[in-house]
């Protein structure tokens, strides 16, 4: 995984694939028996008609009602390199995101006895039990360089195995094939948030489907979530928020869905009632643009090409920016998150300027951000290049570290990378994930001393930052700064449990319910107020 990050994910797969466990995922829904490579093409065609359809919504847009709660922080807006607040007063931003609720990734709120490297981790030995182990993983290396590089989703690239297994198949190991792809559809794929909602839907119907989404986004973050952000000093909440949390994309129901921008008014509220801003952050855009389980789709990277999904995207950005073009508690609307599957330069910029224009056609008051989607300086194109005005940048770091020395050491370093183009970009600079515990997993106490040393970085660095994430299911790594305080690491069962027991894990989920890493939150809340410093990605004294 990337256990968010992109970056962890191949990291762990190539280990993996060392070991000869490389790769996994989902069996085609075909024949057993299929034989022709021509089957295989019509169902890869298949599942690009199913899922990348970016079904239009032409319903009207909605409107906010009146705040409950009165507004107590001013709107920010960029300045050179600085943001400053109406006043003219520099702020800097800095806070967490709250991953994992409008956002759903299953690894993170611990749903599904398996995850998906759990789940790799099973193919080689199943495979040797049915004997057909030399047969899976030549089909599996058929794929390996896509999924490692991430150029097609993983769900997608599974569905060319079981038919590769057949067609290459002897007489003799079909039996063995049958019980391998057996026990391998017995276990559900639910890896990204569409794939989740599709598995309990066909276990329980769409309408207890939709209650138990309802349950999990009312009780993981709470006011008692903004209350704590808050109250450790941080003002800056990242929204990491899936495009169907607002609106729908199923056939015949193409329209906005109200609980959501009501969530999200709850959201301000809270934030107007504790003196927080909010960062609305397009967490997974219609098609998705990449193709890792983050953007919530089984296989996405389909924005960039499919016109359907650009305009589903403008018009849902063309909402939001209406929708709160008046409030001063949303700071930034970051574009796309982690725009990874963009094909080229041009199609980057211009795909992002569209988004852009429509927003501007809507709200110019309020910031908006681009992010570099692990792509290199050369493929970028900054803000100030494409013309934007009120504008800044953002950067997510993963490159792991095995002691505290070397987490900040690879850190620094991709700044000083960045650094050397900074002129291009000229504009506030968002570290807007990273974590220690990609290197240090297991290792919460070395983690946090690492996380103490980067926060102390970015702040004399004058970067603004949100580490990812506010919480986890697990007291064993500080991907969350919040765990369980009874039970962590406890993995809620969606493939045996009932509908009422499910409901009742989600609903326990609640942060009322999560304590804090002690050594975690003392290095967040000592970081959490320094003082506006200039920008500077280069040497420091």
């Amino acid at each position: 995984m990337r256990m968010k990050t992109s970056m962890l994910l191949i990291l762990l797969l190539f280990l993996i694939f060392a070991c000869s466990e490389d790769d996994g995922g989902r069996p085609a829904d075909g024949d057993s028996d299929a034989t022709e490579s021509e089957s295989q093409e019509e169902g890869e065609s298949e599942i690009v008609n199913l899922w990348a359809d970016c079904r239009p919504n032409t319903q009207e847009f909605p409107v906010r009602p009146t705040p409950e709660e009165s507004a107590t922080l001013p709107l920010l807006h960029v300045e050179g390199r600085d943001i400053v607040n109406e006043s003219g007063e520099k702020v800097m931003l800095r806070g967490a995101n709250f991953g994992s609720w409008m956002m759903m990734e299953t690894w993170i709120a611990g749903i599904g006895l398996l995850f998906e490297w759990d789940f790799l981790k099973q193919i080689e030995p199943k495979a040797e039990e049915f004997g057909v182990a030399e047969l899976v993983q030549e089909a599996r290396e058929q794929t390996s360089f896509e999924w490692l590089l991430e150029e097609t989703s993983h769900w997608e690239l599974s569905q060319r195995w079981k038919p590769y297994t057949y067609e290459h198949a002897e007489p003799d190991q079909i039996d063995g094939l049958d019980d391998f792809w057996a026990w391998f559809e017995s276990e559900p794929w639910i890896f990204e948030e569409r794939s989740l909602w599709k598995y309990l839907d066909s276990r329980f119907g769409h309408e207890k489907t939709e209650e138990l989404r309802r349950t999990f986004q009312d009780h993981y973050i709470t006011e008692v979530d903004v209350e704590r952000h808050a109250g450790l000093g941080l003002n800056l909440i990242r929204v990491p928020f899936w495009y169907e949390a607002l609106e729908t994309d199923r056939d015949g129901e193409n329209a906005f869905k109200t609980e959501g921008w009501e969530r999200l008014d709850r959201l301000v509220n809270w934030a107007r009632k504790h003196e927080v801003y909010l960062m609305l952050d397009m967490h997974g855009a219609p098609g998705g643009q990449s193709t890792s389980w983050h953007q919530g789709l089984e296989n996405g990277g389909f924005l960039w090409t499919n016109r359907e999904c650009i305009d589903k995207t403008v018009r849902l950005w063309s909402a939001i920016a209406r929708y709160f073009k008046d409030e001063p508690h949303i700071a930034i609307f970051n574009l796309l998150n982690e725009p990874m599957a963009a094909p080229d330069k041009e199609t980057y910029a211009s795909v992002h300027d569209e988004i852009h224009q429509a927003i501007r056609a809507e709200d110019t008051r309020h910031i908006v951000m681009i992010d570099d989607g692990y792509k290199s300086t050369e493929f970028l194109t900054s803000p100030k290049e494409m013309g934007w005005e009120n504008a800044m940048f953002s950067l997510h770091l993963y490159p792991g570290g095995g002691s505290p020395d070397e987490y900040l050491g690879n850190i620094d370093n991709e700044l000083k990378t960045f650094g050397d183009a900074f002129e291009r970009f000229d504009c506030p600079i968002y570290i807007g994930e990273f974590n220690a515990a990609d290197g240090n997993d297991g290792s919460p106490d070395m983690a946090a001393e690492a996380m103490g040393l980067v926060l102390d970085r970015l702040n004399r660095r004058g970067l603004h930052w949100g580490f990812w994430t506010w919480k986890y299911y697990s007291d064993t790594s500080i991907w969350g700064l919040y765990h369980p305080a009874e039970h962590p690491g406890t993995r809620i069962d969606v493939k045996d449990a009932s509908f009422e027991k499910i409901k009742a894990d989600f609903e326990a989920l609640n942060s009322t319910n999560f304590t804090a890493n002690a050594a975690f939150y003392k290095v967040v809340g000592d970081h959490a107020a320094a003082a506006h410093v200039p920008v500077n990605l280069g040497s420091l004294d």
